[in-house]
């Protein structure tokens, strides 16, 4: 009967002791996880200035992020469009200006202007025999219309004695077809105001 208790304590005694190394490994698991429990969530509280340095490091290399920038307010650039547009406008006109003189004087009437006074006897005697513009890019003062059927203009000339003349030619067309036409004034007058017909 003794033997029976003897073994029957030993083996509450054996379990109460399996139990209790059981108790220790789970409170010792249990401390294990609760430690790295608190390191993972120090390191989830340290990521987050992690993650920020690297997202401005980024905001400020990589153009991707140059959108979300505070950008500067645009200048005021009226002055600037204005100083353009009265430069525009001052290029466009002179060049129109010298396009349409050049058309005058590389006009048929002026150069058969010119050509016909150049061979007139009395325009020779006086100017001499190389009649000519003033200049390489003369002024041709007046309009030349072949669709209204008028010729107008006057132009500086010079001749081999360096005796300065203004020619002048007034032309209309008289008859239906464009051939026709009629010459009212054709002359050169000289500084003193003597005129010197060139349609003779």
């Amino acid at each position: 009967m003794n033997s029976k208790s003897n073994t029957l304590l030993l083996s509450q005694l054996s379990m109460a002791l399996a139990r209790s190394r059981t108790a220790a490994r789970s409170l010792a698991q249990s401390r294990s996880y609760s430690s790295q429990v608190g390191a993972a969530a120090a390191a989830a509280a340290a990521t987050p200035s992690a993650l920020q340095q690297k997202w401005e490091s980024a905001h400020a290399k990589n153009p991707a992020f140059a959108v979300e920038r505070d950008l500067p307010a645009p200048k005021n650039r009226k002055r600037e469009i204005g100083l353009f547009l009265v430069f525009a406008t001052i290029t466009w006109g002179g060049g129109s200006i010298i396009a349409f003189n050049y058309q005058r004087m590389t006009s048929t009437p002026v150069t058969a202007a010119l050509f016909t006074a150049r061979h007139n006897d009395q325009v020779r005697e006086v100017l001499g025999s190389q009649l000519n513009f003033t200049s390489s890019f003369p002024w041709i003062s007046g309009d030349i219309s072949h669709l209204k059927g008028f010729v107008e203009v006057e132009f500086d000339v010079v001749g081999d004695k360096g005796v300065p003349g203004r020619l002048v030619l007034k032309s209309r067309r008289t008859g239906k077809q464009n051939g026709e036409w009629t010459t009212t004034e054709f002359y050169i007058v000289m500084a003193d105001g003597r005129k010197i017909d060139c349609d003779e």
